[in-house]
């Protein structure tokens, strides 16, 4: 007598979608960093300025963020190499749309993210431009140029633009082509 044993279930694919994770973690959580603290000083209700935050030297915490942020972003060959990875892992895991939109989106987030962030804490008489000309006192700290890389990040999105647009339309294409239901 032959007893059958039932298949095992197949491989869960968390491991494709961790990898995925931390690919975007990292090339967006230092902006995403700069984002908190911004929200912090919304929460203490500090409006930009030279001053303090409540005695809080928030912008040293700020620029040290965004240094972090520019580090990565303005590299603008590793941006796109980690959207493109970021679209492999989710291919890997069977989500074609989540592929393209990382190959699109992630490389546009790790530069646009600490841009916003720069535009939202200026205030009158801290300008940001290309030149590096003139510093900003925020919230008790010397900006430098954390926020005049952000006058730079336009040129940089032109730039990385079209690779970026091929890789997603490219890697999409390949999801849809591999990752699709077959009808049967």
């Amino acid at each position: 007598m032959h007893v059958f044993e039932a298949q095992p279930p197949p491989p869960k694919r968390h491991t494709a979608i961790a990898i995925w994770a931390v690919i975007v973690l990292a090339t967006i959580g230092p902006a995403l960093l700069a984002w908190l603290v911004r929200a912090v000083a919304f929460a203490y209700r500090c409006a930009p300025g030279a001053q303090p935050c409540h005695g809080i030297a928030l912008g040293s915490g700020l620029h040290d963020t965004l240094d972090l942020a520019w580090f990565i972003g303005t590299d603008t060959l590793l941006i796109v190499l980690a959207g493109i990875a970021a679209a492999i892992a989710a291919l890997c895991a069977k989500k074609p749309l989540l592929g393209g939109l990382s190959a699109f989106l992630l490389p546009l987030a790790a530069l646009g993210l600490p841009t916003l962030a720069v535009y939202v804490s200026t205030y009158e008489g801290c300008a940001v431009n290309e030149a590096g000309v003139g510093s900003c006192l925020l919230w008790g700290g010397q900006m430098g140029m954390s926020f005049h890389n952000a006058a730079m990040a336009p040129w940089l999105l032109y730039e990385i633009m079209p690779y970026n647009f091929a890789a997603a339309v490219m890697l999409g294409l390949i999801g849809w082509a591999f990752c699709r239901e077959k009808n049967r």
